[in-house]
């Protein structure tokens, strides 16, 4: 089975702070916000690929997501990796 989650790092440290689950049902709306051709969007599907989310993709995925995350102290990714 494959997660997908919002990854939060303080930027100082580099170590991870926060991690988000992204239900599944939300895939095709993150998509949307982080503008992802459809091979990219194939690989994150497969849990192969991970990428940098930008300030306002950050800001639209809190309101997709319901939780705040986003500061400027923060470097936000996005990842989906198989689950044992």
């Amino acid at each position: 089975m494959i997660s997908y989650s919002v990854e939060v790092f303080d930027k100082q440290s580099e170590e991870l702070v926060l991690e988000i689950d992204i239900p599944q049902d939300k895939l095709k709306s993150i998509a949307g916000i982080m503008q992802w051709r459809p091979d990219d969007e194939d690989a994150f599907v497969k849990g192969i690929a991970g990428f940098n989310v930008a300030k306002a993709q950050a800001l639209q995925l809190e309101n997709l997501l319901g939780e705040k995350f986003y500061s400027e102290d923060v470097i936000v990714q996005i990842a989906g990796g198989e689950t044992a």
